[in-house]
């Protein structure tokens, strides 16, 4: 049976018409979009869908070509490019277009292909175009790889098609763009695009088309199939064998995976785009048969079939140009070089001797990966090892994995000296730490569906690895010295890769990730042969993973009795090491927005103060104390050279209370004195700004008097400036001052550094600090905050040796929120006394030491719930 394009039904009933109408044509392309978002739901094959769109546009465009009387004119032709060329016409596409002409056109040309065009976008379409005669494109084509490409995928739609014959002529490939020049050009291209891209598919909001693994990469792959072997068609590979049957149906079936993907998008954003934004991800999985929406379920299963699809079209790309570069680039291949019985290296590449040896030595599918980091001059593996090594990877089983040979082989592996990160991006990408490691197998393409995780948990694994090895190499010392000292105390790095590798390694189970990962590890590292001492490190590592940036980023680590607390879980300096190397390397393996040299600072301070703590032992109430007289003392030297009395700056001191000096650096409290006891005689209000000794952030002090809405004024202005507060300390004095000492970034975190951003951040806090009510700011949700839906959640606890509540506040983050927060608690009557504000991805996590106006803790349950419920309503926004 003929097959029949139902959209063509809608275009040939406006042929018999007389007298069409602009409306009419425009009418026709609105009933075949919704035909086909119609036949999409209904589940109609993709590539149909898309090849009965491009013939529909051929059609249309063939009437409006002729409607402008340029369909009987030999000069010009029209041909289909791009997507629209290759009949992969998605809903929102561009048309694209090029319009040939025999030689430059005369007026009545121009205004004709002119008014062509316009009435292309009169009647809905977006159209992509160039107009160039045969030596123009044929000139264009010969300098300009993007233009060759094009023109190798254009097909005939209209008009001259002997001029069109002349151009597929003149652009063969013995007369411009050899297929070698071709394939070294897309190579190129290629590595330059994956590079802009982030080099990996494995982002939370990645790009279909774009990325590794995506359409681009398949149309790569098909544009040098083209050049090479004079066919578009896929199908192409398998008859030339260059894929198997299976790895064809692989590639197929994953584009197709993809094209509906897209198609859908387009549908959902009403335009064209090719990035899976969290706005859709939760739509898309609905239209995929994932509607299980809790805890995110159905979005983070749909996205991880997604990831998955991704890597293995990935694996075969990289397959199939290692492939082409061999057929289309080595001419004269070196001889192999043998490398022990099993292996041999071909040129940078290592290969196996034959075809059958992981099935008579299936211990190679481990050693290999041994041998290329051992092995100079190599870069990877030969296309055909590759493929080898997916048709075995079912020999790695559980019989496999107890081989005393093979456990001596993985950990082998990470103790050599160069190449850990590289092999197991390998192992990874070509299937073997998923089967040697079968827990590692559920955080292959797993997703977290929040703006915190930037990376699959496998991607994000790997860059924590990345970054654990990088501290023993010269960029890492340049990037992070301190850290890169510390590593070189390790007795044995690899128990710190380990962790790395299992730290994250029960994400998506049921039940605490890290108590359960600790347990994997704990149990791999026994069966590897590690003692019991360094598996249970190891375990021990994996189990607390978060506990020192949880502690560094959420509590006060200038209190002694945290780091006594933190002290006490550590116990020992070989695990306050390792944890603070896998918590740097976790940070910065996570999302590359949330390191900056604030985060380094607090971690830094808790690493010192706690090796301080655990090599002197002291008891908690004799540190507090010494550490007071100790930073009054160095306060004090320094002030008397200046001129000022021990008299009057311990008068001073003493007005804000005990815990001042156990809150604030040396360096802090001589930047106060200074200013407070020469200035605030003439002045009402000090305000100033520094940078820290560190650059970690810039600090801004604020001393006035007392009142009751000054917490909100002061960050409603510093919101107001796009400024971020990442620490506040507020101290009340005994003679009625408040002295706010708080840590602020600048937008993206950057540091405030010209004199005349600071002035304008002190003016803008003065002209809001003496308005008769404080500027109310209107703020925006940000599209990308829009589509998390975060509960807020307030708790209380009470520190009674201090006088203060802690109110722990965890929310959705959003604009505005500190002053949101800062007006609802002047409406409560609440003092703020210290705070500390984190924030993770689209969660703030901010913890506020408070007590009602008169000093009191609130410890009324009571009293508590109305603050959570009026604090709750503050946070509500549309």
């Amino acid at each position: 049976m003929i097959y029949a394009n139902p959209l063509l039904e809608v275009i040939t009933q406006l042929a018999g018409q007389d007298g069409l109408k602009i409306a009419d044509y425009a009418k026709a392309v609105r009933e075949a979009r919704k035909q086909q978002a119609e036949r999409f739901t209904a589940g109609v094959d993709i590539q149909q869908l898309l090849q009965d769109h491009a013939e529909f546009i051929d059609t249309l465009l063939q009437q409006l070509w002729k409607r402008q009387g340029i369909s009987g004119n030999d000069k010009a032709t029209l041909v289909a490019v791009g997507g629209y060329g290759r009949r992969e016409l998605h809903p929102a596409s561009d048309i694209d277009l090029m319009i040939l002409l025999t030689d430059t056109p005369d007026e009545d040309c121009q205004e004709r292909v002119a008014s062509f065009l316009t009435l292309l976008w009169d009647v809905g379409l977006d159209v992509g175009h160039s107009v160039r005669t045969l030596e123009e494109c044929l000139e264009a084509a010969r300098d300009d790889l993007t233009v060759i490409t094009n023109l190798i995928e254009a097909r005939y739609v209209d008009g001259n098609e002997t001029l069109f014959r002349e151009l597929r002529e003149a652009i063969k490939p013995e007369r411009m763009w050899s297929s070698c020049e071709f394939f070294t050009a897309k190579l190129e291209e290629q590595r330059k695009r994956h590079l802009k891209f982030g080099d990996t598919s494995h982002r939370v909001e990645p790009n279909l088309k774009e990325g590794r693994g995506g359409l681009r990469d398949i149309q790569t792959i098909s544009w040098v199939t083209l050049r090479e072997y004079g066919t578009f068609s896929l199908q192409e590979l398998y008859e030339n064998r260059l894929l198997e049957y299976d790895e064809y149906e692989i590639l197929r079936d994953g584009r197709q995976f993809l094209w509906r993907i897209r198609f859908a998008l387009h549908e959902l954003a009403k335009r064209k785009e090719d990035r899976l934004l969290f706005d859709y991800q939760r739509s898309l999985a609905h239209a995929f048969g994932y509607t299980d929406d809790t805890d995110n379920a159905a979005v983070e299963a749909f996205m991880q079939r997604y990831y998955r699809v991704i890597t293995e079209l990935e694996r075969l790309s990289d397959m199939l140009m290692g492939i082409f570069r061999k057929r289309i680039l080595t001419l004269h291949p070196p001889p192999p070089e043998m490398l022990g019985e099993w292996y041999q290296k071909r040129g940078n590449l290592i290969s196996i001797n034959s075809p059958d040896v992981f099935v008579l030595y299936p211990t190679a599918l481990l050693e290999i990966f041994l041998l290329l980091q051992k092995t100079p001059g190599v870069s990877g593996l030969t296309p055909d090892t590759i493929r080898m090594i997916r048709h075995n990877l079912h020999r790695i089983d559980s019989s496999f994995r107890q081989q005393s040979r093979h456990r001596q082989l993985f950990i082998q592996i990470l103790r050599q000296p160069s190449g850990i990160t590289f092999v197991m991006r390998l192992m990874n990408r070509y299937g073997i730490l998923a089967a040697y490691i079968p827990a590692f197998a559920n955080i292959v393409g797993r997703m977290q569906y929040d703006l915190f995780h930037m990376y699959t948990v496998d991607e994000h694994t790997l860059f924590v690895l990345r970054n654990l090895r990088r501290y023993s190499t010269a960029i890492g010392a340049q990037e992070l010295p301190f850290c890169a000292e510390v590593f070189k105390t390790l007795r044995d790095p690899e128990l710190l890769y380990l962790a790395g590798l299992f730290h994250d390694i029960a994400k998506g189970r049921k039940g605490d990730h890290s108590e359960l990962g600790a347990n994997d590890a704990f149990s791999f590292c026994r069966e590897h042969g590690l003692n019991l001492h360094d598996a249970s490190l190891v375990s021990w590592l994996v189990r607390n993973h978060l506990l020192m940036s949880m502690t560094a980023q959420r509590k006060d680590i200038s209190d002694p009795h945290v780091i006594h607390e933190f002290a006490e879980h550590v116990v020992t300096q070989s695990r306050l090491d390792c944890l603070f190397l896998l918590t740097v390397a976790d940070i910065r393996g996570t999302n590359p927005k949330l390191w900056n040299s604030w985060k380094q600072t607090l971690l830094h301070e808790l690493y010192h103060s706690t090796r301080k703590l655990l090599r002197n032992r002291t008891p908690l109430s004799r540190e507090s104390t010494l550490l007071v007289e100790e930073k009054r003392r160095a306060a004090l030297e320094q002030l008397l050279q200046e001129g000022f009395s021990e008299v009057e700056c311990r008068s001073l001191w003493e007005k804000f209370g005990g815990d001042y000096h156990l809150q604030h650096s040396v360096e802090s409290v001589l930047w106060h004195t200074r200013h407070i006891l020469t200035e605030s005689s003439h002045k009402p209000t000090l305000i100033h700004v520094r940078r820290t000794v560190s650059g970690s952030s810039n600090v801004l002090f604020v001393y006035t008097r007392d009142r009751d809405d000054l917490f909100t004024r002061v960050v409603s202005s510093l919101e107001q400036l796009n400024l971020n507060v990442v620490q506040a300390r507020i101290v009340s004095t005994t003679d009625g001052f408040d002295l706010y000492t708080l840590h602020i970034l600048g937008p993206d975190n950057q540091l405030i550094i010209s004199a005349s951003d600071q002035q304008h951040i002190i003016d803008t806090l003065i002209d809001n600090l003496v308005r008769e009510k404080p500027q109310r700011l209107t703020h925006r949700k940000p599209r990308i905050l829009r589509n998390f839906v975060v509960p807020t959640r307030i708790a209380f606890s009470q520190q009674p040796d201090k006088g203060l509540t802690l109110m722990e506040i965890n929310a959705g983050d959003m604009p505005g929120l500190l002053s949101r927060l800062g007006e609802a608690m002047d409406g409560l009557g609440i003092r703020v006394h210290n705070a500390r504000i984190n924030t993770l991805g689209e969660q703030a996590q901010d913890i506020f030491y408070i007590t009602t106006r008169d000093g009191d803790r609130i410890t009324d349950e009571a009293q508590q719930a109305n603050i959570r419920e009026v604090l709750e309503k503050a946070l509500q926004i549309d």
